[in-house]
């Protein structure tokens, strides 16, 4: 038997290799990574099944040995479960501190993240109603005051005869002409 179990087991490693050398050829990694990963659990599978068979076949050839094996089975069992039930109680344990350390840390936390998010709030309202208004007031004032005065320039400078003469200097000695 353990001669079987052993030939399984060297058949079952050498495919892993035979394929990834073939599966070398243009595969990407990726894909060949996760070729050998499932390959490893098939051959896992396997080898897990041909123990427990074998297992199953040396039971039923010694009934002795079968109950020996049986009777530290149970012992295994009750000490798993004994030490599943003190897992349990100290996750209960943990999980009420948890709960304790939220209700006396984090709800103050949240209370003062809050005051300060209402102060920041109240700031705003201060900032936006004293200062940000009558400074956009006085903007709007200074551009409407600019816009009729430009308004004012442009009816002005178009209500002006225009003449087609020549404008005489203002000013001048009009009757000296330049190189005389």
């Amino acid at each position: 038997m353990e001669k079987e179990t052993s030939q399984t087991h060297q058949e079952h490693t050498a495919e892993p290799q035979a394929t990834n050398v073939a599966a070398g050829d243009g595969v990407p990694a990726g894909e060949q990574a996760s070729k050998r990963t499932q390959l490893m659990i098939i051959g896992g599978a396997v080898l897990f099944l041909v123990l427990l068979i074998a297992a199953i076949v040396l039971m039923a050839m010694n009934e002795e040995a079968t109950q020996v094996i049986r009777d530290i089975a149970i012992v295994f069992v009750a000490v798993e479960t004994f030490l599943i039930g003190l897992a349990m109680l100290l996750l209960i344990f943990q999980i009420q501190m948890l709960i304790q350390v939220l209700r006396d840390e984090v709800q103050p936390l949240l209370r003062s993240v809050n005051d300060t998010a209402s102060t920041v709030r109240g700031t705003t309202s201060f900032v936006s109603q004293n200062v940000v208004s009558p400074f956009i007031k006085v903007a709007g004032f200074t551009a409407a005051v600019q816009r009729v005065t430009s308004d004012l320039i442009r009816i002005v400078g178009a209500a002006r005869p225009r003449s087609n003469s020549p404008q005489k200097p203002i000013g001048g000695n009009e009757d000296v002409q330049p190189g005389k």
